[in-house]
């Protein structure tokens, strides 16, 4: 096998890898749905706060113990200059969710200080969707 036909069939690998990972990403992402059923009011104070496929989450300790939330986009919440910290008041209105076997609570409407931050209309469309590229 020549050096080109080595180089062909490494890129064509790499690009395989590639699709396949940024599908596993689209359906996880798609998977996972708002439901207006199962919408609760919470609230608690952020103990930590995470970026993970580029969504930010907020670990938020209530009086039941700690609540993943999934917020919004990062890019997003950068655009909006919005950020959350260790110790900020959160209450969050939001749909209670499995994310494969892990809970989570998606964010619809997030109020601190007074401050109301919109993730998501009454259906559970993003405020980013059609707003971020």
């Amino acid at each position: 096998m020549s050096p080109r036909d080595c180089f062909r069939l490494g890129l064509v690998t790499v690009l395989i890898v590639l699709l396949a990972s940024l599908a596993a990403v689209a359906q996880t992402a798609t998977a996972i749905k708002y439901d207006k059923s199962s919408e609760v009011k919470i609230k608690g104070v952020v103990d930590d706060v995470i970026t993970t496929n580029s969504n930010v989450h907020v670990m938020l300790k209530t009086d039941k113990g700690i609540v993943n939330v999934m917020m919004a986009p990062e890019k997003f919440l950068k655009e909006l200059e919005v950020t959350f910290a260790k110790g900020d008041p959160l209450q969050i209105t939001g749909s209670q969710v499995m994310m494969g076997d892990v809970p989570l609570l998606l964010a619809r409407e997030v109020n601190r200080n007074g401050d109301i931050m919109t993730m998501r209309d009454e259906s559970g469309k993003g405020a980013w969707v059609g707003w971020i590229k």
